[in-house]
Protein backbone atom coordinates (compact mmCIF):
# COMPACT_ATOMS: atom_id res chain seq x y z
CA UNK A 1 0.00 0.00 0.00
CA UNK A 2 2.99 2.28 1.17
CA UNK A 3 4.44 1.94 -2.22
CA UNK A 4 1.84 2.22 -4.77
CA UNK A 5 1.15 5.60 -2.42
CA UNK A 6 5.16 6.58 -3.30
CA UNK A 7 4.82 5.18 -6.71
CA UNK A 8 1.59 7.63 -7.46
CA UNK A 9 3.12 10.82 -5.85
CA UNK A 10 6.45 9.98 -8.11
CA UNK A 11 4.00 9.99 -11.13
CA UNK A 12 2.39 13.54 -10.37
CA UNK A 13 5.60 15.12 -9.36
CA UNK A 14 6.95 13.83 -12.64
CA UNK A 15 3.31 15.11 -14.65
CA UNK A 16 3.65 18.35 -12.84
CA UNK A 17 7.43 19.13 -13.87
CA UNK A 18 6.54 18.26 -17.48
CA UNK A 19 3.54 20.19 -17.39
CA UNK A 20 6.00 23.08 -15.86
CA UNK A 21 8.66 22.76 -18.28
CA UNK A 22 6.12 23.18 -21.88
CA UNK A 23 4.94 25.82 -20.20
CA UNK A 24 8.21 28.02 -19.88
CA UNK A 25 9.26 26.46 -23.38
CA UNK A 26 6.60 28.14 -24.92
CA UNK A 27 7.59 31.54 -24.94
CA UNK A 28 10.96 30.44 -26.47
CA UNK A 29 8.78 29.21 -29.73
CA UNK A 30 6.59 32.23 -30.19
CA UNK A 31 9.29 34.96 -29.11
CA UNK A 32 12.48 35.17 -31.32
CA UNK A 33 15.78 36.11 -28.83
CA UNK A 34 16.73 35.93 -25.67
CA UNK A 35 13.70 37.41 -24.26
CA UNK A 36 12.22 34.01 -25.17
CA UNK A 37 14.57 31.95 -23.50
CA UNK A 38 14.11 33.85 -20.14
CA UNK A 39 11.33 31.82 -18.59
CA UNK A 40 12.97 28.72 -19.30
CA UNK A 41 16.48 29.90 -17.67
CA UNK A 42 15.09 31.12 -14.69
CA UNK A 43 13.34 27.69 -14.33
CA UNK A 44 16.59 26.11 -14.80
CA UNK A 45 18.31 28.74 -12.41
CA UNK A 46 15.87 27.88 -9.80
CA UNK A 47 15.94 24.86 -9.89
CA UNK A 48 19.50 24.41 -9.91
CA UNK A 49 19.60 27.03 -6.79
CA UNK A 50 16.93 24.35 -5.26
CA UNK A 51 18.79 21.24 -5.33
CA UNK A 52 22.24 22.99 -4.19
CA UNK A 53 20.50 24.97 -1.54
CA UNK A 54 19.08 21.52 -0.16
CA UNK A 55 22.80 19.70 -0.05
CA UNK A 56 24.09 22.75 1.94
CA UNK A 57 20.86 22.30 4.11
CA UNK A 58 21.97 18.60 4.72
CA UNK A 59 25.98 19.15 5.12
CA UNK A 60 24.53 21.75 8.41
CA UNK A 61 22.10 19.66 10.27
CA UNK A 62 23.07 17.46 13.53
CA UNK A 63 20.92 15.57 15.42
CA UNK A 64 21.15 14.10 18.89
CA UNK A 65 19.29 11.06 19.80
CA UNK A 66 18.29 10.75 23.93
CA UNK A 67 16.60 7.91 25.19
CA UNK A 68 16.10 5.39 28.35
CA UNK A 69 15.62 2.51 27.17
CA UNK A 70 17.59 0.60 30.06
CA UNK A 71 14.34 -0.29 32.00
CA UNK A 72 11.60 -1.00 29.22
CA UNK A 73 8.81 -3.93 30.43
CA UNK A 74 6.22 -5.10 27.73
CA UNK A 75 3.55 -2.48 26.95
CA UNK A 76 4.92 0.15 28.96
CA UNK A 77 5.43 3.53 26.89
CA UNK A 78 8.84 4.73 26.99
CA UNK A 79 9.77 8.70 25.92
CA UNK A 80 12.77 8.90 23.11
CA UNK A 81 13.60 12.64 22.23
CA UNK A 82 15.31 13.83 19.30
CA UNK A 83 17.21 17.13 19.13
CA UNK A 84 18.04 18.76 16.01
CA UNK A 85 20.29 21.74 15.18
CA UNK A 86 21.20 23.81 12.00
CA UNK A 87 24.57 25.46 11.88
CA UNK A 88 23.87 26.88 8.56
CA UNK A 89 21.89 31.05 8.82
CA UNK A 90 19.59 29.20 5.79
CA UNK A 91 16.21 28.01 6.59
CA UNK A 92 14.81 24.35 6.34
CA UNK A 93 11.86 24.75 4.58
CA UNK A 94 11.19 21.01 5.48
CA UNK A 95 12.51 18.21 7.40
CA UNK A 96 11.32 14.80 8.19
CA UNK A 97 12.99 12.23 10.76
CA UNK A 98 11.55 8.86 10.73
CA UNK A 99 11.82 6.81 13.57
CA UNK A 100 11.78 3.24 13.46
CA UNK A 101 11.26 -0.20 15.88
CA UNK A 102 12.18 -3.67 14.79
CA UNK A 103 10.23 -7.19 15.82
CA UNK A 104 12.06 -9.80 17.27
CA UNK A 105 13.06 -11.70 13.94
CA UNK A 106 14.47 -7.89 12.85
CA UNK A 107 12.18 -6.50 10.22
CA UNK A 108 10.75 -2.79 10.53
CA UNK A 109 7.75 -2.89 12.70
CA UNK A 110 6.69 0.36 13.14
CA UNK A 111 7.93 3.46 11.40
CA UNK A 112 7.09 6.94 12.16
CA UNK A 113 7.73 10.20 10.90
CA UNK A 114 6.82 13.74 11.41
CA UNK A 115 7.40 17.04 9.31
CA UNK A 116 9.55 19.93 10.89
CA UNK A 117 11.13 23.27 9.72
CA UNK A 118 13.92 24.53 11.44
CA UNK A 119 15.26 27.70 11.12
CA UNK A 120 18.53 29.83 11.14
CA UNK A 121 21.14 28.36 13.80
CA UNK A 122 17.60 27.35 15.49
CA UNK A 123 18.07 24.18 18.10
CA UNK A 124 14.83 21.91 18.15
CA UNK A 125 14.11 18.77 19.97
CA UNK A 126 10.88 16.38 19.60
CA UNK A 127 9.55 13.68 21.26
CA UNK A 128 8.19 10.21 20.37
CA UNK A 129 6.20 7.99 22.15
CA UNK A 130 7.56 4.43 21.85
CA UNK A 131 5.56 1.34 23.15
CA UNK A 132 7.04 -2.44 23.20
CA UNK A 133 3.84 -4.61 23.10
CA UNK A 134 6.59 -7.67 22.99
CA UNK A 135 9.66 -9.15 24.99
CA UNK A 136 12.62 -9.97 23.59
CA UNK A 137 15.34 -8.31 22.26
CA UNK A 138 14.83 -5.23 19.34
CA UNK A 139 17.01 -1.91 17.43
CA UNK A 140 15.08 1.11 17.52
CA UNK A 141 16.00 4.89 16.59
CA UNK A 142 16.36 7.25 13.97
CA UNK A 143 16.24 5.76 10.85
CA UNK A 144 16.92 8.66 8.57
CA UNK A 145 16.74 12.23 8.27
CA UNK A 146 14.64 13.48 5.17
CA UNK A 147 15.96 16.95 4.11
CA UNK A 148 13.54 18.64 1.26
CA UNK A 149 14.47 21.53 -0.99
CA UNK A 150 12.58 24.11 -1.27
CA UNK A 151 10.77 23.73 -4.44
CA UNK A 152 9.70 20.64 -2.92
CA UNK A 153 11.45 18.67 -6.29
CA UNK A 154 14.26 17.05 -4.50
CA UNK A 155 15.29 15.16 -1.15
CA UNK A 156 17.91 13.94 0.13
CA UNK A 157 18.30 11.74 3.45
CA UNK A 158 20.89 11.59 6.29
CA UNK A 159 21.04 8.25 6.99
CA UNK A 160 21.77 7.08 11.03
CA UNK A 161 23.98 3.56 11.18
CA UNK A 162 23.90 3.73 14.88
CA UNK A 163 21.34 0.90 16.27
CA UNK A 164 19.91 1.33 19.85
CA UNK A 165 19.51 -2.45 21.05
CA UNK A 166 16.23 -2.99 23.42
CA UNK A 167 15.80 -5.13 26.05
CA UNK A 168 12.13 -5.89 26.56
CA UNK A 169 11.77 -7.52 30.37
CA UNK A 170 8.71 -9.57 30.23
CA UNK A 171 5.69 -9.14 32.74
CA UNK A 172 5.75 -11.31 35.96
CA UNK A 173 2.24 -12.79 37.29
CA UNK A 174 1.02 -13.75 40.97
CA UNK A 175 0.45 -17.14 40.21
CA UNK A 176 -0.64 -17.83 44.56
CA UNK A 177 -3.92 -19.02 43.32
CA UNK A 178 -3.44 -20.74 40.50
CA UNK A 179 -3.94 -24.98 41.24
CA UNK A 180 -0.51 -25.40 39.86
CA UNK A 181 1.24 -23.03 42.47
CA UNK A 182 -0.22 -24.94 45.18
CA UNK A 183 0.87 -28.18 43.81
CA UNK A 184 4.06 -27.22 43.06
CA UNK A 185 4.38 -26.28 46.99
CA UNK A 186 2.55 -29.46 47.86
CA UNK A 187 4.99 -31.50 45.77
CA UNK A 188 8.04 -29.82 47.18
CA UNK A 189 7.15 -30.13 51.00
CA UNK A 190 6.50 -34.14 50.20
CA UNK A 191 10.63 -34.54 49.26
CA UNK A 192 11.55 -32.50 52.62
CA UNK A 193 11.36 -36.21 53.79
CA UNK A 194 13.99 -37.65 54.99
CA UNK A 195 16.38 -39.22 51.90
CA UNK A 196 19.69 -40.22 50.90
CA UNK A 197 20.51 -36.97 50.15
CA UNK A 198 20.36 -36.15 53.64
CA UNK A 199 22.93 -38.65 54.73
CA UNK A 200 26.04 -39.66 53.92
CA UNK A 201 25.30 -42.62 51.38
CA UNK A 202 27.04 -40.92 48.27
CA UNK A 203 29.31 -42.67 45.75
CA UNK A 204 32.08 -39.92 45.36
CA UNK A 205 32.17 -35.86 44.38
CA UNK A 206 32.79 -34.00 41.37
CA UNK A 207 33.42 -30.10 40.70
CA UNK A 208 30.71 -27.73 41.38
CA UNK A 209 28.53 -26.98 38.06
CA UNK A 210 26.88 -24.17 37.55
CA UNK A 211 22.93 -24.83 38.40
CA UNK A 212 24.15 -27.84 40.90
CA UNK A 213 21.83 -27.58 43.82
CA UNK A 214 23.48 -26.15 46.92
CA UNK A 215 22.17 -28.45 48.94
CA UNK A 216 24.40 -30.99 47.73
CA UNK A 217 27.70 -29.11 48.06
CA UNK A 218 30.62 -30.97 50.25
CA UNK A 219 31.41 -28.06 52.70
CA UNK A 220 34.37 -30.09 54.20
CA UNK A 221 35.97 -31.44 51.37
CA UNK A 222 35.65 -27.77 49.55
CA UNK A 223 37.38 -25.94 52.45
CA UNK A 224 40.45 -28.19 51.52
CA UNK A 225 40.64 -27.23 47.97
CA UNK A 226 40.12 -24.03 45.44
CA UNK A 227 36.79 -24.86 44.09
CA UNK A 228 33.23 -26.48 45.32
CA UNK A 229 32.50 -30.03 45.21
CA UNK A 230 29.34 -31.68 45.11
CA UNK A 231 28.01 -34.98 46.46
CA UNK A 232 27.31 -37.30 43.61
CA UNK A 233 24.56 -39.69 44.55
CA UNK A 234 23.01 -42.66 42.73
CA UNK A 235 19.28 -41.45 42.28
CA UNK A 236 17.23 -38.60 43.84
CA UNK A 237 14.97 -36.05 43.70
CA UNK A 238 16.11 -32.35 44.64
CA UNK A 239 13.43 -30.38 46.07
CA UNK A 240 12.25 -27.37 44.13
CA UNK A 241 11.33 -26.33 40.63
CA UNK A 242 13.20 -27.02 36.86
CA UNK A 243 10.89 -24.68 34.21
CA UNK A 244 11.74 -25.85 30.75
CA UNK A 245 10.97 -23.42 28.24
CA UNK A 246 10.34 -24.27 24.88
CA UNK A 247 10.64 -22.01 21.79
CA UNK A 248 9.50 -23.42 18.80
CA UNK A 249 5.77 -22.95 17.62
CA UNK A 250 3.28 -23.94 15.22
CA UNK A 251 2.80 -21.62 12.16
CA UNK A 252 0.98 -18.19 12.97
CA UNK A 253 1.59 -14.82 11.51
CA UNK A 254 4.29 -12.93 12.90
CA UNK A 255 2.24 -10.69 15.41
CA UNK A 256 0.51 -14.25 16.79
CA UNK A 257 4.54 -15.85 16.84
CA UNK A 258 5.64 -12.88 19.00
CA UNK A 259 2.78 -13.24 21.52
CA UNK A 260 2.94 -17.17 21.85
CA UNK A 261 6.73 -16.34 22.63
CA UNK A 262 5.36 -13.60 25.23
CA UNK A 263 2.92 -16.26 26.86
CA UNK A 264 5.74 -19.03 26.90
CA UNK A 265 8.29 -16.82 28.57
CA UNK A 266 6.27 -14.79 30.90
CA UNK A 267 4.41 -17.90 32.19
CA UNK A 268 7.62 -20.08 32.90
CA UNK A 269 8.99 -17.10 34.68
CA UNK A 270 6.49 -16.34 36.96
CA UNK A 271 6.15 -20.02 37.84
CA UNK A 272 9.88 -19.70 39.15
CA UNK A 273 9.20 -16.33 40.38
CA UNK A 274 6.60 -17.93 42.88
CA UNK A 275 9.16 -20.74 43.77
CA UNK A 276 12.32 -18.47 44.84
CA UNK A 277 9.51 -16.34 47.04
CA UNK A 278 8.63 -19.47 48.72
CA UNK A 279 12.12 -20.49 49.23
CA UNK A 280 12.29 -22.97 46.77
CA UNK A 281 15.65 -24.35 44.74
CA UNK A 282 14.31 -23.14 41.47
CA UNK A 283 15.73 -22.77 38.09
CA UNK A 284 14.99 -22.10 34.28
CA UNK A 285 16.27 -23.91 31.71
CA UNK A 286 16.33 -23.34 28.03
CA UNK A 287 18.42 -23.34 25.00
CA UNK A 288 19.73 -20.10 24.15
CA UNK A 289 20.92 -18.54 20.85
CA UNK A 290 23.93 -20.42 20.44
CA UNK A 291 21.97 -24.11 21.22
CA UNK A 292 23.48 -24.20 24.56
CA UNK A 293 21.44 -25.41 27.36
CA UNK A 294 21.31 -22.61 29.64
CA UNK A 295 20.31 -22.71 33.79
CA UNK A 296 19.69 -19.92 35.81
CA UNK A 297 18.00 -18.74 38.83
CA UNK A 298 17.14 -14.86 39.69
CA UNK A 299 18.73 -14.97 43.07
CA UNK A 300 22.17 -16.18 41.70
CA UNK A 301 22.04 -15.65 38.31
CA UNK A 302 20.84 -12.91 35.41
CA UNK A 303 17.96 -10.49 35.79
CA UNK A 304 14.85 -10.68 34.10
CA UNK A 305 16.46 -8.38 30.65
CA UNK A 306 19.20 -10.38 30.72
CA UNK A 307 17.77 -13.78 30.26
CA UNK A 308 15.38 -12.90 27.89
CA UNK A 309 18.12 -11.56 25.53
CA UNK A 310 20.17 -14.67 25.68
CA UNK A 311 16.82 -16.58 24.24
CA UNK A 312 16.37 -17.34 20.75
CA UNK A 313 13.50 -16.13 18.55
CA UNK A 314 10.54 -17.98 18.73
CA UNK A 315 10.69 -20.06 15.55
CA UNK A 316 8.05 -22.22 13.57
CA UNK A 317 10.56 -23.86 11.00
CA UNK A 318 13.32 -24.51 13.34
CA UNK A 319 14.05 -26.64 16.54
CA UNK A 320 10.88 -28.86 16.51
CA UNK A 321 12.50 -31.48 18.76
CA UNK A 322 15.01 -29.06 20.80
CA UNK A 323 11.81 -28.91 23.32
CA UNK A 324 11.15 -32.61 23.49
CA UNK A 325 15.34 -33.37 24.16
CA UNK A 326 15.68 -31.03 26.64
CA UNK A 327 12.58 -31.69 28.42
CA UNK A 328 14.29 -35.82 27.53
CA UNK A 329 17.47 -34.32 29.36
CA UNK A 330 15.84 -33.42 32.33
CA UNK A 331 14.00 -36.66 32.46
CA UNK A 332 17.19 -38.60 32.38
CA UNK A 333 19.17 -36.42 34.96
CA UNK A 334 20.03 -37.16 38.39
CA UNK A 335 19.54 -33.73 39.50
CA UNK A 336 16.81 -32.42 38.09
CA UNK A 337 14.43 -30.43 40.57
CA UNK A 338 11.41 -32.71 42.05
CA UNK A 339 8.64 -30.81 40.12
CA UNK A 340 9.62 -29.99 36.31
CA UNK A 341 6.97 -27.53 34.94
CA UNK A 342 6.87 -27.43 31.11
CA UNK A 343 5.91 -24.41 28.87
CA UNK A 344 5.71 -25.30 25.27
CA UNK A 345 3.39 -24.02 22.33
CA UNK A 346 3.99 -27.29 20.59
CA UNK A 347 2.56 -30.22 23.08
CA UNK A 348 3.23 -33.30 20.86
CA UNK A 349 2.51 -37.05 21.93
CA UNK A 350 6.23 -36.98 22.55
CA UNK A 351 6.27 -34.56 25.15
CA UNK A 352 3.00 -36.31 26.54
CA UNK A 353 5.07 -39.92 26.98
CA UNK A 354 8.50 -38.18 28.63
CA UNK A 355 5.88 -36.11 31.11
CA UNK A 356 4.25 -39.62 32.27
CA UNK A 357 7.95 -41.11 32.25
CA UNK A 358 8.66 -38.21 34.20
CA UNK A 359 5.37 -39.38 36.52
CA UNK A 360 7.17 -42.91 36.84
CA UNK A 361 10.36 -42.16 38.16
CA UNK A 362 8.44 -39.88 40.99
CA UNK A 363 8.90 -36.82 39.94
CA UNK A 364 6.02 -34.54 39.54
CA UNK A 365 6.18 -32.63 36.02
CA UNK A 366 3.20 -29.96 35.07
CA UNK A 367 2.76 -28.68 31.39
CA UNK A 368 1.75 -25.17 30.17
CA UNK A 369 0.24 -25.34 27.00
CA UNK A 370 0.05 -22.08 25.26
CA UNK A 371 -2.07 -22.31 22.35
CA UNK A 372 -3.47 -18.73 21.05
CA UNK A 373 -7.09 -18.12 20.04
CA UNK A 374 -6.36 -17.91 16.43
CA UNK A 375 -5.88 -21.61 16.45
CA UNK A 376 -9.66 -22.79 15.43
CA UNK A 377 -10.65 -25.83 14.45
CA UNK A 378 -9.09 -28.70 13.42
CA UNK A 379 -5.57 -27.10 14.51
CA UNK A 380 -6.90 -26.38 17.70
CA UNK A 381 -8.11 -30.00 18.07
CA UNK A 382 -4.53 -31.17 16.85
CA UNK A 383 -2.93 -29.35 19.34
CA UNK A 384 -5.18 -30.84 22.26
CA UNK A 385 -5.12 -34.19 21.58
CA UNK A 386 -1.57 -35.29 23.17
CA UNK A 387 -3.33 -33.62 26.08
CA UNK A 388 -5.78 -36.71 27.10
CA UNK A 389 -3.08 -39.19 28.04
CA UNK A 390 -1.76 -36.29 30.51
CA UNK A 391 -5.31 -36.44 32.04
CA UNK A 392 -5.22 -40.20 32.11
CA UNK A 393 -1.71 -40.55 33.95
CA UNK A 394 -2.64 -37.60 36.55
CA UNK A 395 -0.69 -34.77 35.21
CA UNK A 396 -2.02 -31.61 35.58
CA UNK A 397 -1.89 -29.00 32.27
CA UNK A 398 -3.38 -25.68 31.67
CA UNK A 399 -3.65 -24.49 28.37
CA UNK A 400 -3.55 -20.89 27.60
CA UNK A 401 -3.75 -17.90 25.10
CA UNK A 402 -1.46 -15.60 27.63
CA UNK A 403 0.47 -15.42 30.27
CA UNK A 404 -2.54 -13.30 31.92
CA UNK A 405 -4.66 -16.09 32.35
CA UNK A 406 -2.00 -17.27 34.83
CA UNK A 407 -4.75 -16.94 37.63
CA UNK A 408 -3.52 -13.68 38.95
CA UNK A 409 -2.72 -9.83 38.41
CA UNK A 410 0.51 -8.10 37.52
CA UNK A 411 3.29 -8.14 39.97
CA UNK A 412 5.79 -5.54 40.47
CA UNK A 413 9.13 -6.45 39.80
Amino acid sequence: MKGDVSKKRIALKTGVCVFVLALVALPAVFISGVYGYLPALFTLGAVLLSFVYMRILKANLRYEEISDFQDCRRETEVGFTVKLRNLSPLVFPRLEPVFYISDIFGDDDTVTSQNITLGPREERGFEFTVRFDHIGSYSAGIKKIIVHDLLGLFTCELRNTKRHRVDVSPKIFDVSSLDVSQTVLTESERQLAPTALDGVDYIGVREYVWGDPIKTIHWKLSARGDTYLTKQFESYGVIGVSVLLDFFSPHYDADTLMSVFDAVVESGLSIGSYAEENGMEHEVVYRNKNGETRRVGYGRGPGYADIVSDMPRISATDGERRGAELLQNEAGSRYSHGTIVYCTANPTAETADILSELKLRRKHPVLIAVIPETATGKKRDELMRPLRSLEYDGIPYYVLSSARELGGGERAV
